[in-house]
């Protein structure tokens, strides 16, 4: 026994059409996903017997809108995705420019220092170490921990001199 699908699109195409504007709350999409389940639906006849057809075609269109929901979500997460990216300012040339020479001149100050005054202050300033534990890495006194760092200090400030406060990013 072959199925009659005009029969079938007639009888149930309403209250499935219903039942998936229901789902995904579009109703353009509803209409795609109606006729693509019965595109399905002659196609899984044409290859054997179906023998809840109602029951079927409704299988098939409530997975056919979950995957129409599914695409939706990650669109959507893309979409935010790439609208956050491009709220993101990006620094003109200039401005990368300006900062790749306030790197390359601080590391050039930072080496002219002695190295172990050059150790400190690089162990302090940029990561952040205590004088504590710069103490027990060099093998010195805090209070010589504290000397080269303010004499790492003094020789920033003078070959620096007022670009000395900018803030350092090693990007």
């Amino acid at each position: 026994m072959s199925l009659d699908i005009s029969a079938l699109y007639r009888r149930y195409r309403s209250e499935l059409l219903h039942h998936l504007q229901r789902l995904v709350q579009c109703p353009d999409a509803a209409q795609d996903l109606l006729q693509e389940s019965y595109v399905i639906l002659s196609r899984s006849a044409a290859v054997g017997a179906i023998e809840h057809p109602r029951g079927f075609l409704y299988r098939i269109a409530g997975n056919l809108a979950l995957d129409h929901l599914r695409h939706n979500k990650i669109v959507d997460a893309h979409r935010t995705a790439w609208a956050t990216h491009e709220a993101e300012p990006f620094p003109d040339a200039a401005e990368q420019l300006s900062a790749q020479q306030w790197r390359a001149l601080l590391h050039q100050t930072i080496a002219e220092l002695p190295p172990r005054c050059r150790d400190a202050f690089i162990l302090h300033k940029l990561h952040g170490s205590s004088y504590r534990d710069i103490a027990k890495l060099l093998d010195i006194s805090e209070s010589a921990v504290e000397k080269h760092i303010i004499k790492g200090l003094a020789h920033c400030r003078r070959r620096l001199g007022v670009h000395f406060n900018r803030p350092y990013r090693d990007s």
